[in-house]
């Protein structure tokens, strides 16, 4: 950790404990951190992944039910306007900061470009701090090796897959993609574990919150789910063969992968029956605050409430998503909030407000508080711009796959997110309040206003860039024998042009010492590709190190190679016979001696 972010967080908790010591006036000095929560309210967040905003039988949904999802939403106060980006990573990054995700460092879903800048200050750090315990449960997607984990991040309990999900690269090679007893990691080290990845998180979860409840504390809960993202080859066999059949003809085109959805969808759901009636059980439910947002908008093109678009798409149905805050104490149930537009970014500054601790000019949020608004009915907010951007690529590009909305009027331009570059400049412009498909553009007619929200786009684009002008690139791992050993990098972080075993890449490293470890080049089990003959190529830094291949192994050890503190860009790869063809290594593990 900086010394700026720990100077920051030790002056934050003081000025908490302060405020909560002062807010109980006729109450004896608390003993212990565990005192001082034990009447702030919990949290529990749960994002999904890659779930639409129509993928409820309450916005709609005649092709599955989600009753527990339907209560939820029922019993909540529920935003009609509320934005994430198009991917996930950039999502978290705003949600877990407070921040637009250009100056979390957070620009992208992969090739290094998904680990945030741990420099910067989580909702976890801030609410531990504040004697929360705090546990993340799923999918973290923010960086998987020090200093960017859950761990390093605020997180006191953590069970995660790496990456962003379960059957990438990111994944131990041992689990072979599986979603039914998955290998995660529980607080950094390997784990087997045994049932549904979604069952496995949710319980998990209440393991940690009874915990909690026994030890006085107070807890956030941050419930990650991994569905339903794909791949969709391993689902609960029981729901598949209940949706196998079934017609979803209306619901999208897609008939192979639609009842693998529903299924892992109805498992959430069940899920979610079981948290909320856990948390009555346990006489937690009337004050822990349960906020459900989606991460992006569905991963094909289905049923969407009639909004337009889906994941990586800047229109309503790549970016919309629930904004259901249920909290029974405080909060009238069924509760429709349309007044403002809120964001992702409004996330951390609302937790941290409901939980009393305030909202710190300190913490430099784009978001603010929604807690009037949820509180006090009726409450207005000045009108503001949310803007959403999101485009492959390390750099951001003005103007790029991006929407503003202010008011009722939405500005976008719907370009290529898939190049890195802008390929076309087509602005689109439409009123929200009476036009929500996005059907008719009005932006020939209203040349006016598309100029002034330009101009807004344009002070936010040099505004978010300016953040990290003496910081760009994507941050470095840091290799230390003391916080992670081994060390395990992946193709999630390596820079390079794709994931694919014919491009070749590098991972960035900053060695915290001088050292020596053993470095294993690793490939899956189905790889098929014999390299007996072939040559193992390892660069670190200025050092080269080959060695011949003779046998047929899916791996490669260079054992007891010496290592020296700083910053290194790290090669791994193997070349054939003939020096023709090139491999790169799959994965590559360190173990420090």
């Amino acid at each position: 950790m900086s010394f700026f972010k720990l100077l920051f967080l030790t002056t934050f908790t003081c000025a908490a404990l302060h405020a909560q010591d002062a807010s109980s006036d006729s109450e004896p000095p608390a003993e212990n951190i565990g005192d001082l929560t034990q009447q702030s309210p919990n949290v529990i967040l749960v994002v999904t992944d890659d779930m639409g905003y129509g993928d409820f039988s309450f916005h709609g949904n005649q092709w599955i039910q989600t009753p527990s999802l339907d209560q939820l939403a029922s019993n909540s106060a529920r935003w009609k306007n509320f934005y994430v980006n198009p991917v996930c990573s950039p999502t978290r990054s705003s949600v877990f900061t407070g921040r637009y995700y250009i100056r979390t460092k957070c620009m992208d879903t992969y090739l290094g470009r998904s680990m945030m800048a741990a420099d910067e200050v989580t909702i976890a750090e801030a609410l531990s701090g504040a004697g929360y315990k705090t546990g993340l449960f799923g999918k973290w997607h923010l960086g998987d090796n020090y200093p960017m984990r859950p761990s390093d991040q605020g997180f006191d309990t953590s069970l995660v897959h790496r990456g962003g999900g379960l059957g990438q690269p990111s994944d131990p090679i041992e689990n072979e993609g599986r979603y039914t007893n998955p290998i995660l990691f529980h607080n950094d080290k390997e784990v087997q574990t045994n049932g549904y990845c979604t069952d496995v998180f949710f319980d998990a979860a209440k393991n940690f919150i009874k915990r909690s409840k026994n030890n006085q504390q107070s807890f956030f809960a941050a419930i990650t789910v991994n569905v339903p993202h794909g791949p969709f080859y391993d689902v609960p066999e029981d729901l598949l063969k209940k949706y196998q059949d079934k017609d979803f003809s209306g619901w999208g085109e897609d008939k192979e992968i639609l009842p693998k959805i529903a299924a892992m969808l109805d498992n959430l759901d069940t899920n979610i029956g079981k948290l909320t009636e856990f948390l009555k059980q346990e006489e937690l439910l009337n004050n822990t605050v349960i906020i459900f947002i989606n991460d992006n908008g569905a991963n094909t093109l289905r049923y969407n409430d009639g909004l337009r678009g889906k994941k990586g798409q800047v229109y309503e149905g790549g970016v919309r998503s629930p904004l259901w805050i249920h909290w029974p104490e405080k909060i009238k149930k069924g509760r429709n909030i349309n007044e403002n537009v809120a964001a992702h970014i409004d996330l951390m500054p609302t937790i941290l407000d409901i939980c009393d601790l305030g909202v710190p000019e300190a913490f430099e949020f784009d978001g603010r508080s929604l807690a009037p608004q949820i509180l006090k009915p009726g409450t207005k907010f000045p009108e503001r711009p949310i803007i959403i951007q999101w485009h492959r690529g390390a750099t951001p590009t003005s103007r790029h796959n991006f929407m503003i909305r202010k008011g009722d009027w939405k500005l976008l331009n719907p370009s290529n997110s898939s190049s890195p570059r802008r390929d076309s400049e087509n602005y689109e412009l439409y009123n929200l309040s009476n036009d929500p498909a996005e059907t008719s553009n009005l932006a020939d007619s209203n040349k006016g206003r598309v100029d002034s929200l330009l101009k807004e786009y344009d002070l936010w684009f040099e505004d978010v860039n300016e953040t990290r002008l003496r910081d760009l690139g994507t941050p470095y791992i840091l290799v230390d024998r003391s916080k992670e050993n081994p060390l395990v990098l992946t193709w999630q972080d390596r820079i390079a042009k794709d994931w694919s075993y014919n491009e070749n890449g590098f991972w960035k490293l900053h060695f915290q010492h001088d050292g020596r470890c053993d470095i294993r080049l690793e490939f899956p089990n189905t790889f098929n590709r014999d390299l007996s003959g072939w040559t193992a190529h390892l660069i670190i830094g200025k050092q080269k190190y080959t060695q011949k291949i003779a046998n047929k192994d899916k791996h490669y050890v260079f054992p007891a190679l010496n290592f020296t503190k700083g910053k290194h860009l790290l090669k791994a790869s193997f070349i054939s016979p003939d020096g023709k063809e090139f491999v790169a290594s799959y994965q590559v593990r360190m173990q420090h001696r």
